[in-house]
């Protein structure tokens, strides 16, 4: 991928703007293919709720790849916690 900040505030939120694919070491940025469907977000918010941390992922999907994240979201969220609750342990 290729993806820039596009927002950052220290606990709170981040926003990853994708803007391409790199394939080969080439950037591709104008491509239709590309231009279907970029710009796309990936932001995640933290919010301070009374148990700790809720943890809020809004994404840009494209159709064709909705059912794989849909797979794939769930355990990266599950090793996102176990990694930073064994941080926050130490």
């Amino acid at each position: 991928m290729v993806s820039e900040i596009a927002e950052s505030r220290m606990n709170e939120f981040i926003s990853i703007r994708h803007l391409g694919f790199l394939s080969n070491g080439t950037e591709d940025t104008t491509s239709d293919s590309v231009l279907s469907w970029a710009p796309a977000y990936e932001n995640y918010t933290l919010l301070q709720v009374p148990e700790g941390t809720r943890l809020v992922v809004d994404q840009d999907v494209p159709p064709e790849w909705e059912e794989h994240m849909n797979q794939a979201w769930p355990k990266a969220i599950d090793l996102l916690k176990k990694l930073s609750e064994s941080t926050s342990a130490a």
